[in-house]
């Protein structure tokens, strides 16, 4: 339940973010908060497994901790992985894709440490 709070707060909270998604790396999707206008397609388990796999593989890098931040037309999605799980956040275009950002570390963490 405290995960869904927060991410429902987070969603209401940041200009434009329109859902998040925590899914295992297989895009088995766990949890998520959505609000009107989400993209379809960002959703689908195909998609979130693919961002996972490319974290996955930037990791190999040894570069240390980060996220991916993926622009379209339309939309800005931002991944992060936590542990086994990884967590996607899509906005709209012209949403707070900084605030957003600076709440990846905390999401992660909350996560990594098996909260859902």
């Amino acid at each position: 339940e405290k995960a869904a709070d927060t991410l429902r707060r987070l969603v209401n909270s940041v200009h434009g973010l329109v859902c998040i998604v925590v899914y295992e790396r297989d895009g088995v999707e766990l949890t998520r908060t959505v609000r009107e206008g989400a993209p379809d397609i960002a959703l689908s388990p195909a998609v979130l497994g693919t961002f996972a796999a490319t974290a996955e593989q930037i990791g190999k890098l040894q570069m240390g901790q980060g996220h991916i931040v993926s622009t379209y037309d339309n939309y800005v999605a931002v991944h992060g992985t936590a542990g086994t799980f990884s967590v996607c956040m899509i906005l709209e275009s012209n949403g707070n894709v900084g605030l957003a950002t600076e709440h990846m570390p905390g999401l992660k963490a909350m996560f990594a440490e098996g909260v859902h």
